[in-house]
Order: structure tokens, then sequence, then C-alpha cells
């Protein structure tokens, strides 16, 4: 019996250490989401804070690393975020114009920029998980993101699937989301990040080891 009640304590320590990781970790969040272009970079150092949070090196105490992430993952992120939004960008021209503009539909236009789109957006859901991990040439970091995002389809789907429940909930049940919209300001970005970590975590061999960042 007393066995039960230490590990029935050590469970609820741990869920309570994680819940405040992850509301540090989504204050950090929403702060440097602000500036568009520091999306990417935070986004990697907040994977690289979760993956040092699954190997018990640092609890409750994120931002004491998040910021040196950010530097560390700053290049590479920004130069990956920048692209995406570029590609992104093109693609709905080229979908606009097969749709809008082309009489009738141009459909060879339509399909190349749904399915680059798509691509990216797979290798995207990789890409700053890896640069948070892994200290990697940019264009290994992105060669990787792309071989990983359909070599572990299934994963990878299943993350899509994550950050689509999460951004589609205020949009498809609002009526939810007016009474229970304060968790999202809590967990809304560090939950399905942290989701999507422990998803890819035997993928990127994240183990209890006492380094963080290593050469791949």
């Amino acid at each position: 019996m007393k066995e039960r009640f230490r590990l029935l304590g050590t469970f609820f320590k741990n869920t309570l250490n994680l819940a405040g990781d992850l509301v540090i970790m989504n204050l950090l969040l929403c702060v440097s989401f602000v500036p568009i272009v520091t999306i990417g970079a935070a986004a990697s150092a907040g994977y690289a804070g979760l993956y040092r949070t699954m190997q018990k090196q640092e609890t409750g105490l994120l931002f004491k690393r998040y910021f040196a992430d950010l530097r560390a993952s700053w290049k590479q992120a920004t130069a990956g975020w920048l692209i995406q939004l570029l590609v992104l960008f093109l693609m709905a021209g080229d979908i606009w114009f097969a749709v809008v503009y082309s009489e009738p539909n141009n459909t060879f236009f339509l399909v190349f920029a749904v399915v680059i789109a798509a691509a990216l957006l797979l290798a995207s859901l990789w890409f700053y998980p890896l640069v948070g991990r892994f200290q990697n040439p940019f264009s290994t970091q992105l060669k990787n993101s792309f071989l990983l995002a359909f070599a572990q389809l299934p994963k990878t789907l299943l993350a899509l699937l994550i950050w689509a429940i999460t951004f589609g909930i205020p949009f498809v049940l609002f009526d939810v989301f007016q009474y229970f919209g304060w968790i999202w300001l809590l967990c809304g970005l560090s939950l399905p990040m942290y989701l999507t970590a422990k998803l890819f975590r035997k993928t990127l061999q994240i183990k209890e080891t006492p380094d963080d960042r290593e050469q791949d």
C-alpha cells in the first residue's frame, strides 16, 4: 500500500511539474511568436527545451536556457521559416491563378501547388525539432526533414492532425472555445508541441542522456 501511495505521489508530482513546464513554455512561445520573423527560431527553441524536460534535465526553469536555444537556432530556423513562408505564398498565388484567373481552371497548376504546399507543411513538422535537437548544416537539416516526413509518414500525419485539431477547435467549436479558451492561452502552443515531441522522440533518439544537443 505504501508503495502504491509513493508511486501515486510521484505521478502527481511529475504531472504538476510537466504542467508548469508547459505553461512557462507557452508564455515564452506566445511572446516570441509576436514578431512573425521569429516564429521559426522560437519553435526550435521550444522543442529543444521540451526535449530536455523529457530527459529530466530541466524542470520548471525552461526560461533559463530558452533564449540561448533561440540564439543557437536563429540562423537555420529563421532561414527555414522564411523559405517556408515564401514558398507557401507562391503556391497560394498558383492556386489563385489556377482557380480564379484561369478559364477554365488550370488543373496542372492547382495540383502542382497543392502537392508542393502539402510536402512543405509535412517537412516543416520535422524541420524545427531537428534544428532544436541536432547541430547540422542547414542543407542537411532541410534534407532530413523531407526524408523523415515521408519515411515516418504515419507519425507525420498524426502530428499534422494534432496541430490541425489545436488550431481548428476555435473555428469548428467556437461556442466551446468561448468557455474553455483559457486552456489554449495556458498551453495552446506548448501542448501540441509537447505531443509532437513525444511522437518524434524515438525517431530523434531522445534518451535519458546528459547531452541535449548532439552531432547527428
